[in-house]
């Protein structure tokens, strides 16, 4: 028996939304602030025999922030499951989760917030009147207050809740002011009330994991301490015989330490002083005694953990002695040891592992290999994490992805119609380094090293801003087959834009009109020409009809195209660092100044082709770019593609940057006195353009790139 969906309405960031689980371990990832934790929150309100029971009276902050006025809605959090066998049907859980059909089963557990019986009657009744005054509807939902809410738990229920008109059916359609009948529960949509939750919960074993901020607090506290609970497990283990053994030496030590001469005489002297100063007659009698616990369990509780930092290191310390990430290892460890020693105990129809953020303030190495080596037997494994390491070692079709938008976060699946076959070659891809994908506002996909290293340099130069700070990751695919990553960005899977930047390798060079004339470099250039506009033709039919998907071209190719773009000057600046004899620089210097494209092109070729190689071509070129570089267009247009999620403010940074660095400091606090003349609820794009219009050149790349920003934001 597993979850294979989650369905969450109107809770915190999620207006409506689903989740799809595999059994085994699955992932949640996104942004700070998207919400991982409100879903494993949102679990345990089903799940978890830890959380009390009024963690379902929930609060007015509880309903997403996307719905005009709370008063009336519900909240709804459901849990499909599925596979349940038939030793599980037998038991009370699977028998009221659904009855079984074939040889697999379905169930489902649902969790409603929703206005009382009373208020749910009045809102029923004035759907009655024929007049369904919305006034009336007013007066009713103002005088709801939370305390008027009830939190319940069904079984079986069958609506699919991502659908409004369901919604509507169960909740209300407040604007045609029509509200189902109390008396009248739709079972075959909302279910059967659980009699018990206790019962549906007894049956059921979750434990969860919290993201540690102070691991040593948690493992002094004697209820919550993993530590502890492991040895209060291993006490019922031991012999009684051994156990007496134990408690009569303590016994015979606590004598000992009480019968010691100084001991004695200690307590001699604390009942002199009190008769002295209070009299025998109000005097207390006292003694000093030892008190090391003679109970076992009690004796357990003084053990605790001696730790080195690792194979090599054979002294031992305190836990208290251990780096920060080591014992956050330590209590990972030890949390699933508790559970790996519970489950075998307990006959459960399910079992749940919920880990927040496992990879806090632990090694990267270690991060993967707790998810590649541990196995979860018979376990549903759902982790939220930041960690690209973590992310890359799932698999893709167990990787809920949690994109973060105003009012709401929505959820995709990036397997969501993909084969089998697909995802596995996604799943190879996906290194720790280019997983970051997974959790990019937009992507670029790139061919090579040149465009991996130049790119993000060209854009933090010219416009002030790195590509991480506007959530861009910059994927390099080192080769020319962009289809099987780019297949993740879809409708149906993660809804993020991604730009394809690849070479066009059209000829800079003129060639004959029959083939046959070619000398070998115009073969060469024909035949590089020839693929790159077969390339083009399927990447562009590949392209059409997916609107988070598009490609941008280079004419010729990466190093062709940024030189002619007005930057031989960062070319030449490189030759002092790649000859040493002033012959050659002097020579490929002449060429690189030549007024003629092809005698410049040809020579950046060579450099970067058969001097130094691309990549590290592309490395000494970065250090030679500045504010005054020119980013070529297709560049520029393929990173506004990728950026449709950034905003004014963006902006305002990348032109106070340019003004700065181009015209001086004197132009841009004249700007800046404008700008902050202004309200700032009155400033956008435009008023940023007329400002900036009289200071910066109307051909700045900046100007570009803002054109084909607002082009794609309007579209």
């Amino acid at each position: 028996m597993h979850i294979s969906k989650l369905h969450i309405l109107n809770f915190r960031n999620f207006r409506n939304q689903k989740f799809i689980f595999q059994p085994g371990v699955n992932t949640l990832i996104g942004e700070n602030g998207s919400g991982k934790s409100n879903v494993l929150f949102a679990l345990r309100l089903l799940l978890d025999n830890n959380l009390p029971i009024n963690a379902s009276k929930l609060l007015e902050t509880d309903f997403n922030r996307g719905i005009r006025r709370w008063q009336g809605h519900w909240i709804i959090i459901s849990i499909d499951f599925e596979n349940l066998d038939t030793s599980e049907g037998a038991s009370l859980l699977a028998h009221n989760l659904e009855h079984i059909e074939g040889s697999v089963s379905t169930g489902t557990y649902t969790f409603y917030f929703r206005p009382n019986k009373k208020y749910r009657k009045k809102l029923y009744d004035l759907t009655m009147d024929e007049h369904k005054d919305p006034n009336k509807l007013d007066a009713i939902l103002n005088e709801i207050t939370i305390n008027d809410y009830e939190g319940v738990f069904y079984l079986r229920a069958k609506a699919n809740f991502s659908e409004e008109s369901v919604y509507k059916e169960l909740v209300g359609d407040f604007e045609n002011i029509i509200f189902p009948n109390p008396e009248d529960e739709k079972k075959d949509i909302q279910g059967y009330p659980a009699a018990n939750l206790f019962l549906v919960r007894s049956e059921i074993s979750c434990t969860y994991i919290k993201a540690l901020r102070d691991v040593m607090s948690e493992l002094r506290k004697n209820k919550q301490s993993p530590l502890l609970s492991l040895l209060r497990g291993s006490a019922k283990n031991i012999l009684v015989d051994d156990s007496k053994t134990i408690t009569d030496k303590v016994t015979d030590l606590n004598k000992t330490i009480s019968g010691l001469p100084e001991i004695m005489q200690l307590a001699e002297r604390v009942r002199n002083t009190l008769n002295s100063t209070i009299g025998f007659t109000y005097a207390p009698n006292v003694s000093i005694q030892s008190e090391l616990p003679e109970d076992i369990n009690k004796l357990f509780q003084a053990l605790t953990l001696w730790v080195g930092d690792g194979e090599n290191d054979n002294h031992l310390g305190k836990l208290d002695d251990l780096s920060l990430g080591g014992a956050n290892l330590i209590y990972i460890t030890l949390k699933l040891l508790e559970y790996e020693y519970k489950q075998p105990t307990e006959e459960k129809a399910a079992h749940f592992l919920l880990i927040e953020e496992p990879e806090a303030h632990i090694h990267t190495h270690i991060q993967k290999t707790l998810f590649d080596n541990y196995r979860f037997q018979n376990t549903q494994v759902i982790t939220t994490t930041h960690s690209t390491h973590i992310s890359s070692a799932n698999k893709i079709t167990s990787v809920n992805i949690l994109c973060k938008e105003p009012n709401e976060t929505l959820v995709s699946q990036p397997s969501n119609g993909l084969t089998p076959e697909e995802c596995l070659r996604i799943e190879r891809y996906l290194d720790a380094t280019r997983s970051t994908l997974l959790f990019a506002k937009g992507v670029i996909l790139v061919e090579g090293d040149a465009e991996l290293v130049l790119i993000p340099t060209l854009f933090k130069k010219v416009f002030g801003l790195s590509l991480d700070e506007i959530g861009v990751s910059l994927i390099n695919m080192n080769s020319t087959v962009f289809e099987h990553i780019s297949n993740l960005f879809h409708d149906e899977r993660i809804r993020r834009n991604c730009a394809i930047i690849t070479d066009h390798d059209q000829s800079f060079i003129p060639l004959p009109i029959e083939k046959s004339k070619d000398n070998d470099q115009e073969r060469k250039a024909r035949n590089s020409a020839e693929k790159g506009q077969e390339r083009k033709e399927k990447l562009d039919a590949y392209c059409l009809g997916n609107q988070w998907v598009e490609a941008f071209y280079a004419k010729h190719t990466f190093e062709v195209d940024f030189v002619l773009n007005d930057n031989d000057h960062e070319v030449r600046g490189t030759l002092n660092k790649i000859y040493k004899q002033k012959k050659a620089i002097e020579g490929s210097k002449n060429l690189l100044k030549s007024n003629n494209p092809i005698d410049v092109g040809l020579e950046t070729l060579r450099l970067a082709d058969s001097v130094v190689g691309k990549g590290w071509f592309a490395l000494l070129l970065a250090e030679e770019i500045t504010y005054k570089s020119y980013i070529p267009k297709y560049i520029l247009d393929a990173i506004a593609f990728s950026t449709g999620h950034i905003g004014y403010k963006h902006f305002e940074k990348m032109i106070k940057y340019r003004i700065e660095n181009e015209v001086g400091e004197e132009e841009y606090e004249k700007f800046k006195e404008k700008l902050e003349a202004i309200p700032l609820g009155d400033r956008d794009l435009e008023l940023l353009k007329s400002l900036s219009n009289d200071i910066l050149e109307s051909d700045d790349d900046l100007y570009l790139f803002m054109e084909k920003y607002e082009e794609i934001k309007n579209v």
